[in-house]
């Protein structure tokens, strides 16, 4: 009977362990994918057309702390920032530069911005899942940048681009020219 109620136990101790690793594997799948690098962050944003959300921040900082353990933690908010913008964790300290020139003094600071640096948004101090959602929506991400086709040239191209060239460099001999012969 001993043997009954131990195995019991340790049978759903195992289950609930197994299903505990099971679940921290598809938390971590959600995660949101934040960028430290703000320079291949501006770079991926220009590539992709999508803005920039930068998480202003420091180490001592309760709220921020929070926003990272509560907020960014919704699959919601997870999903809406991996798809629709370029998620950017910015340490006020090692970025004081730039934290000085958005005049941001108070932590958490959200940034919406362009990948050319425009400020198209900003929001201060913790935000929940229904504040933060309404904030992004609110604030659209700019459209893709259309990559040029570049079409193969024709021969009349080739010869049209022959000819201007030759003019150019005609043009640009003429005042040496006219110069030797009033000699």
């Amino acid at each position: 009977m001993s043997r009954m109620l131990f195995s019991g136990p340790v049978v759903w101790a195992f289950v609930s362990f197994a299903m505990l690793l099971g679940l921290s594997g598809s938390v971590s799948a959600q995660d949101v994918k934040w960028r430290t690098d703000f320079a291949a962050a501006r770079k991926e944003a220009t590539e992709t057309g999508r803005a920039l959300l930068l998480d202003f921040g420091t180490e001592s900082c309760f709220w921020c702390k929070k926003l990272d353990a509560t907020t960014f933690r919704d699959p919601k908010v997870v999903k809406l920032l991996n798809e629709q913008f370029i998620p950017v964790k910015i340490d006020a300290q090692k970025y004081q530069q730039l934290t000085d020139k958005l005049g941001i003094d108070s932590f958490p600071t959200l940034v919406l911005a362009t990948a050319e640096g425009k400020v198209i948004g900003r929001h201060v101090g913790f935000a929940d899942v229904a504040k933060l959602t309404a904030f992004l929506n609110k604030v659209p991400a700019p459209a893709p940048v259309p990559v040029a086709a570049v079409a193969p040239m024709t021969e009349a191209d080739k010869q049209r681009r022959a000819k201007e060239e030759i003019d150019a460099g005609l043009a640009a001999a003429l005042p040496r020219i006219t110069a030797a012969l009033d000699r």
